[in-house]
């Protein structure tokens, strides 16, 4: 999944449970136990809020950033 304002824009449409799969999907993939992830609805509202708030740089370096955590898994 590449991180930009569309990819946010779809993710913000998901209710809460959606979303809350979604981060769990991802981090899954990249080689993060999703059980660290605390899915609370305040945890929620403040994804939703970070991710409303996100500027194409930060959606890139979390891009990369994502991609590096897949590489590494892969590799490990």
């Amino acid at each position: 999944m590449t991180l930009d304002k569309q990819a946010v824009e779809k993710l913000l449409a998901l209710n809460d449970k959606q979303l809350a799969m979604v981060i769990k999907k991802l981090t899954a993939e990249a080689g993060i136990d999703p059980s660290l992830f605390q899915m609370t609805p305040g945890n929620i509202q403040a994804l939703r809020t970070a991710l409303s708030m996100a500027t194409d740089e930060d959606l890139a370096r979390a891009s990369e950033q994502l991609a590096k955590l897949r590489k590494n898994k892969e590799e490990g």
